[in-house]
């Protein structure tokens, strides 16, 4: 084998191994986040499960992705949207309200119905004579059609305070009480550092820190 012939050989494995070092690299990142992810939703799952002991399993399993996911779209902290889906229903899926709210974020069909073309079809409920909830009282459902709502709200008042109580109170709402709510809600989830809220809180400082910086 000539000269040439050899470097080309030599070549070509360092070529082959790096791109397969590549591949594997990618591979390795692509595997830690899928148990990265899995990790969150089954640490999301597990608080759900500790507010409403008696939820299902079934109607939740796709919930966290899809709250995580959505809360991204938002731009807002999804233990932020969590603690709104606790405040609304106390994370029962099946919650109907006072004056037809269905589902765990307590949508309104007539609201959900103004966001069909961007989210998609959904069945109506029927609340008279043979009940069904339609799909408003899936968890996945329910929080694409409060989501939507919520970021056509933002919008027009990008303060979250202001649109927490529009999307609560309509855009005359007074309800400041709600937002202190899902306040109230939002700050415990803050202390579960497994659902790695977005926010998080400065680290207190050393006291002999402090004491320095007085001086």
């Amino acid at each position: 084998m000539s000269r040439l012939s050899r470097a080309l050989a030599i070549l070509t494995v360092v070529v082959a191994i790096g791109l397969s070092g590549s591949f594997l690299t990618r591979q390795v990142i692509a595997v830690a986040g899928e148990a990265d992810a899995e990790r969150l939703s089954r640490a999301i799952l597990a608080y759900i499960a500790e507010k409403n002991p008696r939820a299902p399993i079934k109607p939740f399993e796709t919930f966290p992705e899809v709250l995580v996911s959505e809360a991204a779209r938002t731009n807002v902290d999804h233990c932020l949207i969590l603690a709104q889906a606790e405040v609304e229903s106390e994370f029962r899926h099946d919650a109907v309200g006072r004056a037809g709210e269905v589902g765990l974020f307590q949508v309104l069909p007539s609201t959900a119905a103004l966001f069909e073309s961007s989210v998609g079809k959904f069945k109506r409920p029927v609340l008279q004579g043979q009940r069904d909830l339609g799909d408003l009282a899936d968890p996945t459902v329910s929080t694409r059609f409060a989501m939507a709502y919520l970021r056509d709200i933002l919008v027009r008042k990008p303060n979250i305070k202001d649109a927490l109580v529009e999307y609560n109170g309509g855009p005359a709402g007074r309800q400041l009480h709600y937002y202190r709510m899902v306040m109230g809600a939002y700050v415990e989830t803050l202390e579960r550092p497994e659902l790695r809220c977005r926010y998080q809180p400065a680290p207190k400082r050393p006291a002999v820190l402090a004491l320095l910086n007085r001086a």
